[in-house]
């Protein structure tokens, strides 16, 4: 613990100059239409005020997709918004995977033979569940990566990340464009990497493990990006943020109820499901308690002794805007959207109840399910407007004077 919290300590310190605001968008498969409303209510409470509110995005797996295309649109973050909303409004399974039953049934034999057969050799095609070849094509045609780089040079953006888990070197890397000069960044089992962000880099980031295939990126194979991302928000706080809007697709605190009598033992899908709840979940909520703790620690320094190593050390504001309700209560409701044959699978497996609707959650990619998740993040965001007003454009305190 006392490790992890002194990196923290130095990603603050080293850039705490900056007067920043990022946008930090985890991970969760379909959860993450929830994030698209709220940007949605943001959108709204923007109004007309000029210019782009977040200079620094940063995704993971499909929070990814929703940076990516703000990162690409940052030039016109309303509008951008309103595109996005509505592709997550109009999306389907058939657009993200394909999942007719031969399908679905030749790659779980393969998966399953993947466990005694070392990923099926050199040069063999990754093993997963389902083929997401139609989400890469997708991606292709939505996300404009060449503006990226154009929003960068005229100031529309300051910089934006996708982070993938590295199977190869079992490291969580972090792809980032703009930023502070030299801001590439190496800690255990984390770092950065300076490059112009591509498809293949969101692909990367949103390789669901099991589900979706591992992406291949240079030399390398990659998965989600969630895996093994320990701190979620120090990639922003390397590329100069000081001040952090976390949107995670998850976060309500359910009344858990109470045990039957007799509890049989859990399925694999089950067991799949909460492993996918522990990558996605755990990791930002565990993060963001550590910058809590390392802010109140900081302001018990005295103010004379703010300075380390020569650098001004300020806490980094964090405000979270997550569900108000059960996204896996949701789920339940429209479990049956999904096709037939991946039902089948997640029966089959012990995917019922608890994990397995976990499981659905993530991979609901329908116009009724992300349509109540976008409205739900809508109503949580105005519900918060008077917090997230002050928070984005308040001026900002603590700011250090330019010499």
């Amino acid at each position: 613990m006392a490790t992890i919290t002194n990196e923290q300590l130095s990603d603050a310190q080293e850039t705490s100059y900056r007067a920043n605001t990022a946008l930090v968008l985890p991970g969760g498969g379909a959860r993450a239409a929830y994030q698209v409303g709220v940007l949605k209510a943001l959108a709204e409470i923007h109004g007309k005020r000029p210019g782009n509110p977040f200079p620094i995005l940063a995704g993971t797996s499909a929070g990814g997709i929703n940076a990516a295309s703000l990162a690409a649109g940052a030039h016109h973050f309303t509008g951008t918004i309103k595109q996005l909303e509505l592709l997550w409004r109009e999306l389907s399974t058939d657009k993200i995977y394909r999942a007719d039953f031969l399908g679905v049934l030749r790659n779980a034999i393969r998966l399953a033979y993947s466990l005694f057969n070392s990923g099926g050799g050199i040069g063999s095609k990754p093993v997963a569940l389902l083929d997401n070849s139609p989400l890469r094509k997708l991606l292709g045609e939505y996300v404009k990566f060449e503006n990226i780089s154009r929003n960068i040079l005229n100031r529309d953006l300051e910089a934006f990340c996708l982070t993938a888990m590295n199977y190869t070197e079992g490291v969580s890397e972090t792809f980032f464009q703009g930023g502070p000069q030299y801001a590439g960044w190496q800690r255990w089992r984390r770092q950065g990497v300076a490059t112009p962000i591509q498809l293949q880099h969101l692909m990367a980031s949103t390789a669901i493990p099991t589900i979706f295939p591992p992406a291949k990126v240079g030399r390398y194979y990659y998965g989600d990006g969630a895996l093994r991302q320990l701190t979620p928000i120090s990639p922003v706080i390397h590329l100069g943020a000081n001040r952090v809007l976390v949107i995670p697709a998850n976060g309500h605190k359910r009344q858990y109820p109470k045990l039957p009598k007799q509890v049989q033992s859990p399925g694999f899908g089950q067991i799949i499901g909460h492993l996918l709840n522990s990558a996605f979940i755990d990791s930002i909520e565990t993060d963001i308690e550590r910058l809590e703790r390392i802010n109140e620690l900081i302001r018990l320094i005295p103010e004379d002794n703010l300075s380390m190593m020569g650098k001004e050390l300020l806490p980094i504001d964090c405000l979270v805007i997550s569900p108000s309700e059960d996204i896996d209560r949701i789920a339940d409701e429209h479990v049956n959207e999904l096709p037939r044959s991946l039902r089948m699978f997640l029966r089959g497996s012990g995917s019922n109840g608890g994990g397995g609707v976990s499981i659905s959650s993530y991979l609901l990619f329908t116009p009724e399910y992300c349509g109540k998740l976008i409205d739900l993040g809508y109503r949580d965001g105005m519900a918060q407007k008077d917090e997230l007003v002050e928070f984005l454009y308040r001026p900002q305190a603590n700011q250090p004077e330019a010499s």
